[in-house]
């Protein structure tokens, strides 16, 4: 018997509007373009961007995702850089986004999209020139070459003199960089200081919040979680199969954060400093006791 889950397909949550824009319209083999995707919708609702199926006629690049909510309505924006390898009018990989409300988890499948793709080849013209006979260059007396030749030669010298000593002095010393435990908690610290909760701004201390606990958690285990769905971040930390991770409390700590974030949600004072804690007590159990390798200075935890 099959679950349910996978024969059922999830119901269409449209937003109110939608707008595509593509720059270029029209490109050369392998030049990046730029895909914008604008969905106005309800506050309440939560668009995320499935990854698409492979395609062997274009490759993806790098994807953002950016937020912008109003007195009425939100308005999510994903940005998409890409590359296309094949020639013609091409139409771009159907993009479907997973739709999360208060009420329900749904999809929503963006309209069809075509590029124009030309090639990058120049023209070759038709006739070429036969390869003309070998002219006598005269000259009256080399005395003159031979001065161009030393002064030409200590220009070069100096420029590369020049170019070595400016290099050599940009050279930047190895630092020991800050080991993740080191960064998280300097996050932590940071946004405490901000004293959110008491400003009233709950949903902002959870964006905040939620972000620095997934930055840990995907760094720590290697893989991108900030640009997970909750969805797929609790199915992500379930395969890892971790005895110190304690998975039950993240899963409830993300669908929690979503519905104070998204679905505005209560959140008292205490329920903040509860949540503080229980990320602080997660980076002092599960930290790394290693420490890190000498190198130069790594971007810092968002």
């Amino acid at each position: 018997m099959k679950d349910d889950s996978e024969t059922t397909p999830l119901p269409t949550l449209a937003p109110d509007s939608f707008e595509v824009h593509i720059a270029p319209q029209t490109v050369q083999l392998g030049q990046p373009f730029s895909l914008y995707v604008s969905l106005k919708h309800a506050p309440s609702f939560r668009f995320e961007l499935l990854n698409p199926p492979n395609n062997s006629s274009f490759d993806i690049f790098s994807k953002t995702r950016s937020r912008e909510d109003g007195p009425q309505d939100s308005t999510t924006t994903f940005s998409l850089q890409m590359a296309a390898f094949e020639l013609g009018t091409l139409e771009l990989p159907p993009l479907q986004f997973e739709v999360a409300t208060p009420e329900q988890v749904g999809s929503f499948v963006l309209p069809s999209q075509t590029l124009a793709v030309a090639s990058s080849l120049k023209t070759i013209p038709s006739q070429l020139e036969d390869v003309r006979p070998p002219a006598p260059l005269f000259i009256a007396s080399y005395t003159l070459l031979y001065w161009g030749a030393a002064v030409l030669a200590v220009t070069l010298a100096s420029v590369l003199i020049w170019k070595w000593w400016s290099q050599r002095k940009k050279v930047p010393l190895p630092v020991v960089p800050k080991s993740l435990e080191e960064r998280t908690r300097e996050a932590l610290n940071a946004l405490q200081a901000q004293a959110l909760p008491a400003q009233g701004k709950t949903r902002e201390y959870y964006f905040m919040l939620s972000e620095i606990i997934r930055g840990y958690i995907g760094e720590l285990h290697h893989f991108d979680a900030l640009e997970c769905t909750t969805t797929e971040f609790v199915a992500s930390i379930q395969n890892l199969h971790s005895t110190e991770l304690p998975i039950d409390a993240l899963a409830k700590f993300s669908y929690e954060s979503d519905f104070i974030k998204y679905a505005k949600g209560n959140a008292d004072i205490a329920k903040c400093e509860l949540d503080f804690k229980f990320a602080c007590h997660l980076v002092e159990k599960t930290s790394p006791t290693d420490p890190p390798p000498i190198h130069h200075v790594q971007p810092p935890l968002p």
